[in-house]
């Protein structure tokens, strides 16, 4: 399959580039492997969580998710944007509603395959059922992987390709149709880490030639890797699992100081490399973005998403580093028509918070126990 017309320029990447991406490939299979071992360790619990809210506002939120996610949904879906494409006679819109169809499709197909290979059974039959990894067509034993999940990450893949200035709002609603598919009770947190692998592996695949396939990978890992990991860290701490715990207090402290200070860098540099006469080569590093991120990991006080963090953000600093991944200054230079300092800023506060929020979690003082 080739590339579109529509793709970035292909260029052969430099010596670095390959060897970056091999060395992100290859630290993020390891970083995955250890989140399906930790995810698994807390699926149970989280599931006993679920059952055990009866609010009806978050089961009618989960049947919006259920819904959007559904397979017939992403089929009209991709129809409609295809049907615009012929009305438009627009390549793009043809494009993205044929290709997302065709990615919903192959992740239907390698989803299927693997439910009934695997056989792990529904979070209703948890009490009931062992899980004995077989052939089956028997129903309730289709667990592993979540459809609705790899359908909606394969179609965010293939919008945020023809549509990059929304890519947002695509990963952000595939995101939404897995997490309700955990608040609904039908699927393990794993089922839905599978399901997201198998979607973005499905629209990778259809959008991308196969000599680009390694960089698009690379950069979805990059790019991607923090925010799964700020999303594991979140479920961890809302969830009772084994691991060494720092003391709240003392977590925090450390965790704000990273934060202060590597905000503080990057807004000096920022402020040196946007003043009218600039030193002649002078670029805003990336390394305190990394004292940041470790601030906010050291924050919740668990060893475990302390080395989840190093891990996701060596992937991205090396990323960064790479002349075929790393994005130059002048494109980062405005977001949203925002000066760099503010939205420096923003992130700073946005983290900031997100530690007391996480202290707040913790702190028995705070928070009430979860009992079960």
């Amino acid at each position: 399959m080739t590339d579109h017309s529509l793709s970035p320029d292909s260029s052969r990447p430099p010596i670095w580039g390959k060897y970056a991406s091999n060395s992100i490939i290859a630290l993020s299979i390891l970083l995955f492997s250890g989140l399906f071992i930790l995810i698994g360790q807390i699926d149970h619990p989280t599931l006993n969580i679920v059952h055990g809210f009866t609010d009806p506002l978050i089961d009618q939120i989960g049947d919006i998710g259920n819904t959007l996610g559904k397979g017939l949904t992403l089929v009209i879906l991709s129809l409609t944007i295809g049907g615009i494409g012929l009305w438009l006679n627009s390549e793009r819109w043809k494009f993205a509603g044929l290709y997302s169809l065709l990615a919903h499709g192959l992740a239907a197909v390698i989803t299927q395959i693997l439910k009934h290979s695997l056989s792990r059974p529904r979070p209703r039959l948890m009490d009931t059922t062992q899980w004995e990894i077989r052939p089956t067509l028997e129903s309730g034993l289709d667990s592993f992987p979540s459809g609705h999940t790899s359908g909606s990450f394969s179609m965010a893949m293939v919008l945020s390709f023809y549509f990059p200035k929304g890519r947002v709002v695509w990963f952000g609603l595939a995101s939404f149709n897995a997490l309700c598919r955990v608040i609904k009770g039908s699927h393990f947190p794993t089922d839905v880490l599978g399901g997201l692998l198998v979607g973005i592996g499905s629209g990778l695949v259809l959008v991308y030639a196969r000599d680009r396939w390694k960089e698009a990978t690379t950069r979805a890992f990059v790019y991607g890797l923090p925010w799964l990991i700020t999303a594991f860290g979140l479920l961890w701490i809302l969830v009772p699992h084994p691991g060494i715990e720092l003391e709240p207090n003392m977590s925090l402290t450390i965790g704000l100081i990273l934060i202060m200070f590597g905000l503080g860098l990057r807004l000096w540099w920022i402020r040196e490399c946007t003043a009218p006469n600039p030193m002649p080569g002078m670029k805003v590093p990336s390394w305190p973005r990394l004292l940041m991120g470790l601030g906010l990991a050291t924050s919740t006080g668990s060893l475990i998403i302390i080395g989840t963090s190093i891990l996701a953000g060596l992937v991205w600093w090396i990323g960064n580093q790479s002349p075929l991944l790393s994005r130059t200054e002048s494109d980062n230079r405005f977001m949203l028509g925002l000066n760099p300092i503010l939205t420096e800023a923003a992130l700073g506060i946005g983290m900031f918070l997100f530690a007391l929020l996480v202290f707040s979690i913790r702190s028995p003082a705070l928070s009430p126990t979860i009992s079960f």
